[in-house]
């Protein structure tokens, strides 16, 4: 289970696997999309980025944002750019002045060029890159006054540049005057290149009329990859170059350092936006650093901003589809499915089966005390259950062909073939459903467990008193054992099916105890395995648990592998309903994942207190329907 979601940036799984289904489509590869400061394509990894900066944008306009990415690298980047002339002018840059002016303004005139073709191509996505237009430039007319202020001339001309470009120019201050028949220029000539190679040639001849005095861009606001070879080279001499920084910090004082009496005084020059300083450490002093620059490390498990989700979607060769190609498809599918048939996500997870101990006469204290509690509404529902089965078995069978003669003579002469007989008794009538409950017993759950126990000690006394089969197992990841190679998973069989309407089981449900991780999808289909083994004609899958799955390498993508597993369960025939467990009023974005996993087969219980109050009337509905 997951703890500090404030100090996540989340995104939600469903619209990154749509951003991933979108990519695969437009790019005609298996390209694994990912979310990171900077959008950009790395060929070599066939990895599409999507920027971080539209998190920020609470309205509809956010989806367009992250779309117009997506059309920019597997569209744009995928076959429009020629990454040959990327790499060559990569290595160009590595000795020149203001190197990363020129390879931003690189960037960016490519991006120009292709997001043009793209519209060319796909009328469809000018939408898109309309909104993305729009929200660019209200972000670099805002950063251009930033840069005036601070004195960072070439960050303004960067600025200028796009504001410019799309037609909304911008005064340019003394110190850029001098560069407005190049800018001019530079402008007109955007629209007419036609390659990556003219995009380069028109950059370089851009950037060699600067002044070298001026210093380089601070800010990184784009950034572009070439082949592993090439982009390597340069971050390793990017690298090689801040490591060999001998600026000190008491030079630092005396050349650099600026203050202003209208900014917040963690404000550091690198820093891209002044605001936002939630859970953020902005230097103060020190050699020059790029505070979001293009290094990134490996990905780690705990990781949520870089983690990605495995989409269903295959790769399309674009060609004429036909019914050979769907027999293909369908045969492709069905091998991805039969090598792992527990999802893709829990393809190194190892079983681990832990069965109930005897139980102790602690157990069996607690537990009488949990059935004194519970004793009440148990009766009750059973009750109420057994009286409508009694109905059932009493109530008269009419319209027959042979039985009791039925006083409504009439129809003998009113009905072609009348059915004048009745039987006062029915058949008896036996429930023919059986139940499994499966329990997260995660270490979030330190704080509900002894109420859960209460509603799962309900659970099992109804369905005992009514002779209905059922089993009870808790699951958990083992956090400290689970690597790359594989995560032990233990599904603690507590009451099984073929003892679970005996005497004396119901004190081994004292023995759940929350342990460490929990990773439903997995869980969700073995439960699912055991109940196709029940000759039941109704059976009913419920899943207690208290927020979105997290195991290891499961953060985001746990949720999408538990959706899968529900849907895969109900196309079995079989019911499954999620019960959230809430710490109070439980919150939107609570709500909104259950309602993704389960949709409308969820049960949200605001608190552990009100578990027997919201379990009684579920049972009842399901009860019913069967009898």
């Amino acid at each position: 289970m997951k703890f500090l979601n404030f100090a996540e940036n989340q995104t939600d799984p469903f619209l990154h696997l749509s951003l991933s289904d979108l990519a695969e489509t437009l790019s005609n590869s298996d390209s694994e999309v990912q979310f990171a400061f900077h959008s950009y394509f790395r060929p070599a990894e066939n990895l599409i980025t999507v920027s971080h900066y539209w998190n920020d944008i609470f309205d509809g306009r956010q989806f367009d944002g992250m779309k117009s990415d997506i059309y920019l690298r597997a569209l744009g980047n995928v076959h429009f750019t020629n990454f040959t002339d990327v790499d060559r002018y990569l290595s160009f840059l590595q000795n020149k002045p203001l190197r990363s002016f020129r390879k931003q303004l690189f960037t960016l005139v490519e991006d120009m060029r292709i997001e043009s073709l793209c519209i060319m191509k796909r009328p469809g996505m000018s939408d898109a890159f309309k909104t993305r237009s729009a929200l660019f430039q209200k972000r670099f007319r805002a950063r251009l006054e930033v840069h005036n202020r601070q004195n960072q001339v070439i960050d303004s001309l960067f600025c200028a540049i796009y504001l410019q470009a799309i037609g909304k120019p911008v005064a340019l201050g003394d110190k850029l005057a001098t560069y407005k028949p190049y800018l001019r220029h530079l402008i007109a000539e955007i629209r007419k290149a036609k390659s990556t190679k003219d995009v380069a040639v028109l950059t370089t001849a851009f950037c060699d009329e600067l002044s070298s005095d001026h210093a380089d861009m601070t800010t990184e606001y784009l950034t572009m990859y070439g082949t592993a070879a090439s982009s390597s080279a340069v971050v390793e001499d990017e690298q090689a170059r801040e490591l060999k920084s001998d600026d000190t910090m008491e030079a630092t004082d005396k050349e650099d350092k600026e203050t202003y009496d209208e900014e917040m005084n963690t404000w550091h020059e690198e820093q891209e936006q002044e605001g936002s300083n939630f859970l953020q450490f902005d230097l103060e002093e020190g050699a020059k650093s790029d505070l979001i620059g293009e290094g990134e490390r490996k990905e780690e498990s705990g990781d949520q901003a870089f983690v990605s989700v495995q989409g269903a979607s295959k790769q399309s060769e674009g060609s004429q589809f036909d019914e050979e190609a769907l027999l293909e498809s369908r045969d492709t599918k069905a091998v991805a499915s039969a090598q792992d048939p527990l999802g893709e996500a829990n393809r190194n997870v190892r079983e681990v089966i832990r069965h109930a101990e005897k139980p102790s006469g602690q157990d069996q204290d607690a537990y009488r005390t949990a059935k004194a509690e519970i004793q009440f509404a148990e009766k009750s529902l059973r009750t109420a259950i057994q009286k409508t089965i009694e109905q059932k078995q009493i109530a008269p069978r009419s319209d027959l062909h042979f039985g009791r003669l039925n006083r409504k003579l009439l129809r003998l002469l009113t009905d072609e073939n009348p059915r004048l007989f009745y039987k006062k008794n029915a058949p008896s009538t036996k429930l023919d459903v059986t139940f499994s409950l499966l329990v997260d017993c995660s270490a979030s759950m330190y704080d509900k467990m002894e109420e859960t126990r209460l509603g799962i000690t309900l659970f099992h006394e109804t369905l005992k008193g009514l002779d209905i089969k059922h089993s009870i197992t808790g699951f958990y990841e083992d956090a400290f054992d689970a690597d790359d190679q594989e995560q032990p998973n233990t599904l603690f069989q507590v009451i099984n099916y073929n003892r679970s309407t005996q005497p004396n089981e119901g004190p081994k449900i004292m023995q759940l105890e929350p342990e460490e991780d929990n990773r439903d999808g997995y869980a969700i289909r073995k439960a699912a395995e055991d109940l196709s083994e029940r000759n039941e004609k109704h059976k009913i899958l419920l899943v207690f648990t208290d927020g979105e799955p997290s195991a290891y390498d499961y953060s985001e993508n746990g949720i999408v592998d538990t959706h899968e597993a529900v849907i895969q369960t109900r196309k079995k025939g079989y019911e499954v309903i999620g019960v959230f467990l809430s710490n109070g009023e439980p919150q939107e974005k609570e709500k909104n994942t259950m309602r993704n996993i389960y949709g409308t087969q969820s049960l949200v219980i605001p608190s552990a207190n009100e578990i027997p109050a919201y379990l009684t009337p579920l049972l009842k509905r399901l009860l019913l329907r069967f009898v």
